[in-house]
């Protein structure tokens, strides 16, 4: 079945961000005295907010407002990608351009909220190439649950089946399987459960998803 939309994942997947994004939440959560470990990174990667703050209080239960640590994390990861520039990893831009060229419809459907998506995207280059944004405070329920790729299916106009998912984490590589589009995986920083990565469409980097479409 011809595949007429992509649907991105952000971080990790055409953003080089999830290593800057773990050294943030670290350095805030040591001025607290709470020192994250793995078992949040396993469980927040690819989670909208409302379950990496639950999974917060859950593993660390003295470590205080949720939410302003997730504003000192944003504020982290902005001077240094203000300084540094936005990370996006190779070939992003060229999958972005060549498959819009053929008019494959694309959206991102990130679990980052939405303000700081947009930014992201935006000062990486990327938010004029795509045709739409789900993001994490548009959806009721986080990855693995579907809905945020049935909701970019939806805003495109597409019907899922026809859809590819483009995912580098666990949950998200779940949701999109769960979702009914065609999944296709690239390397990340989190191992992806056997059975699932079996049936996915493993590719190197971006640079080969327009030729694998």
């Amino acid at each position: 079945m011809k595949i007429q939309a992509v649907l991105y994942d952000m971080d990790g997947t055409l953003l080089d961000t999830e290593k800057l994004h773990k050294m943030a939440w670290t350095q805030c959560a040591a001025q607290r005295g709470v020192v994250i470990g793995p078992e949040f990174y396993q469980g927040a990667m690819g989670r909208n907010l409302q379950r990496v703050f639950a999974l917060l209080r859950e593993l660390y239960p003295n470590i205080g407002d949720t939410q302003t640590l997730y504003e000192e994390k944003e504020a982290v990861c902005r001077a240094w990608m203000d300084e540094h520039g936005v990370p996006v990893l190779p070939g992003a831009h060229e999958a972005l351009g060549a498959l819009g060229a053929r008019g494959v419809r694309q959206c991102v459907c990130t679990s980052t909220s939405r303000d700081s998506a947009e930014r992201t995207l935006a000062a990486a280059g990327l938010l004029s190439k795509i045709d739409a944004l789900v993001c994490g405070d548009d959806i009721e329920r986080s990855k693995p649950d579907p809905q945020i790729f049935l909701r970019g299916a939806q805003k495109l106009g597409v019907p899922i089946e026809r859809c590819a998912v483009v995912e580098d984490a666990p949950a998200g590589i779940a949701a999109g399987l769960a979702s009914g589009a065609r999944v296709f995986c690239v390397p990340g920083l989190l191992e992806i459960p056997a059975e699932d990565l079996a049936r996915c469409t493993r590719i190197g980097s971006l640079w080969d998803l327009a030729d694998r479409i």
